[in-house]
């Protein structure tokens, strides 16, 4: 699941490793009171790709990309099967509901549910078809949940102008200009060339940083969080 030299975003930040002792495989039933979370998003490939396909009509760092991954996330509320929505430009998790965690043979089922809406939506969005890659976390109880996941957001956080640049890179590349992730191993060299294609990290929008989350309201609105709050703060956004 990590990403290739060419894209190394959200799916190989250090907080996977960790969260990876509860990936589950297969068919899998969740023990007594334990927590289906999926996470899915385009594969590295299919991501690097889209961007340099779209750089001659894109903005720097094609937000409208971005807005439509997050959008995609976030309706997959819409699906019935999930209490819970994070999604940020490159990735989403979605917390399953407890009733569907608890049924046999359901989690293969709710993740090919998933990935398929996802993509659906995806790439009517961005007019392409993407290939999607998704993985299953079984969590003891919602507060291991709660902190796998904003431990996750922060690191999406502290990684932004990484990751910014190594948009800004695919859409260079795919308008014939050389970069390789090499050029952006400090932050200094993040910022010269984030700064020298008029790209300033501070104006960027919180969403853009930290992703966005929602979860389902009372008679099934959706309540959507754009400017998510830090640690236990964003904990308490996850319902029971």
């Amino acid at each position: 699941m990590k990403n290739g030299s060419h894209n190394p975003g959200s799916w190989s930040l250090p907080a996977w490793s960790r969260i990876g002792a509860f990936q589950v495989f297969g068919d899998y039933t969740a023990m007594s009171g334990f927590r289906l979370v999926v996470a899915l998003g385009p594969s590295s490939s299919a991501l690097t790709e889209l961007l340099e396909g779209r750089a001659n009509d894109a903005a720097w760092l094609d937000p409208d990309l971005a807005r439509a991954s997050i959008r995609a996330g976030l309706g997959l509320l819409r699906a019935g099967v999930g209490d819970f929505v994070y999604a940020n430009p490159e990735q989403t998790l979605v917390l399953v509901r407890r009733d569907l965690s608890a049924r046999t043979g359901s989690a293969l089922t709710v993740q090919s549910q998933l990935v398929s809406s996802y993509a659906a939506r995806l790439s009517l969005l961005c007019g392409r078809e993407l290939s999607v890659q998704a993985r299953i976390f079984e969590f003891p109880d919602i507060t291991v949940v709660r902190r796998a996941l904003a431990t996750l957001v922060e690191e999406i956080e502290e990684t932004t102008p990484l990751r910014s640049s190594i948009w800004l890179g695919a859409q260079l590349r795919g308008r014939g200009q050389p970069f390789h992730p090499s050029m952006v191993e400090t932050i200094e060299e993040q910022t010269s060339l984030l700064r020298g294609h008029g790209i300033d990290m501070d104006s960027l929008p919180a969403w853009w940083w930290r992703g966005v989350a929602a979860q389902l309201g009372e008679g099934g609105a959706l309540r959507v969080f754009d400017d998510l709050p830090h640690g236990e703060a964003f904990g308490e956004l996850v319902p029971e």
